[in-house]
């Protein structure tokens, strides 16, 4: 082993013991090597303590030894360290702090975004469940086709029967204290009773129609010049804009309203000539020509125009269940000189066809 300490080298061998060219004579190196390292018996360390008491250059060359052994060790040490695994091991903790310290910044910022989002979601929430039940009601609609005519259950168990081209709009769920419907067109309703919660058929006129449970018809389309609801079982009430009160009907009677000039009238009627287009029937009893024409002309979806040259008025007692438009209109020319021609349907520049239609001359 040799060592620098000092600017001095040390040699030791197995025979003896120089210091700078000066040679001290020691009758077994091995065991002051030994004694060094606190491996000799107590009679060789007895023995080397004593040379060494007696020897100042045996103490300071065992001085300097024991200096070189502990250097020795610190450099054995450090050849035993893998210093690129150390390397490594210690890039990848600097690695995994940087993307735990990245890791933090992005929650700390994600945290700063997020807190007015759930503030506004906290709001916007509370503002939601405080509103009344009927702001956030949904709606539904049921549209009758030209020519068809349908039955439909509501959700409260009461039926209607939608005669054609009706469009009928309704809350998904009716609530406890009321339930309303929307009507455009003619519709029969047969209403489940509920004593504390009446059922309101409105209409876009304004003119409503309210009952507990009853069957009635509600005769509302828009291009009509007046609005009817016929009473066939128990009891309905009617609220007209123009009319501070309400208007009672009783079964068989009707009540009419007229858009143009706000005329009221109440009288009795026949229900089933009301009331049979729902079982596709049509009934008139004493019905004048022009209101003939368009009930045919909804039935079938056709339209009718009517040419009166003769300035005749004529009326009609009839009822049709399965006869088509033709023959019913050759029954209808057996009281009157009256002749009808077919126009058929052409396309249009949208590629859809117009109806067809018939032009009845008297």
């Amino acid at each position: 082993m040799d060592c620098i300490i000092n600017k001095r080298s040390i040699q030791y061998d197995s025979k003896n013991i120089k210091i700078v060219g000066k040679q001290i004579e020691f009758r077994d190196s091995e065991s002051l090597l030994r004694y060094c390292k606190g491996q000799c018996t107590s009679a060789e360390e007895k023995a080397i303590e004593a040379e060494l008491a007696a020897s100042n250059e045996l103490r300071e060359h065992l001085h300097q030894l024991r200096l070189s052994l502990a250097i020795a060790d610190d450099i054995e040490l450090m050849e035993d360290v893998d210093v690129e695994a150390g390397y490594l091991r210690t890039q990848g903790i600097i690695k995994r702090n940087r993307a735990n310290h990245f890791k933090v910044n992005v929650m700390r910022y994600a945290a700063m975004l997020s807190l007015p989002l759930l503030l506004s979601s906290f709001i916007l929430g509370y503002l939601y469940w405080s509103q009344p039940m009927d702001e956030v009601v949904q709606y539904a609609e049921v549209t009758t086709p030209s020519g068809t005519v349908i039955r439909y259950e509501l959700p409260d168990g009461s039926v209607v029967w939608l005669n054609a081209g009706t469009r009928l709009r309704y809350p998904v769920k009716f609530y406890a204290d009321k339930r309303e419907v929307e009507l455009n067109g003619e519709a029969y309703f047969d209403v489940q009773a509920n004593s504390e919660s009446p059922f309101y058929v409105h209409t876009k006129s304004g003119m409503s129609v309210y009952v507990y449970g009853t069957r009635f018809n509600v005769n509302a389309y828009s291009d009509e010049t007046s609005i009817e609801t016929t009473l066939e079982e128990g009891k309905v009430n009617v609220i007209v804009p123009d009319l501070k009160g309400q208007v009672k009907l009783e079964p068989g009677e009707r009540f009419s309203y007229d858009k143009a000039t706000h005329q009221l009238q109440k009288s009795q009627v026949d229900v089933d000539e009301k009331t049979a287009w729902k079982d596709g029937k049509l009934i008139f009893r004493n019905a004048a020509l022009p209101d003939v024409l368009k009930r045919l002309s909804r039935h079938f979806n056709v339209d009718i125009e009517l040419q009166n040259k003769s300035g005749k008025e004529y009326r009609y007692r009839a009822t049709f269940k399965d006869e088509t438009l033709l023959q019913i209109l050759d029954y209808l020319s057996k009281t009157a000189e009256m002749k009808w021609e077919q126009v058929q349907s052409v396309q249009k520049k949208d590629e859809t066809f117009t109806k067809n239609k018939i032009i009845v001359t008297i």
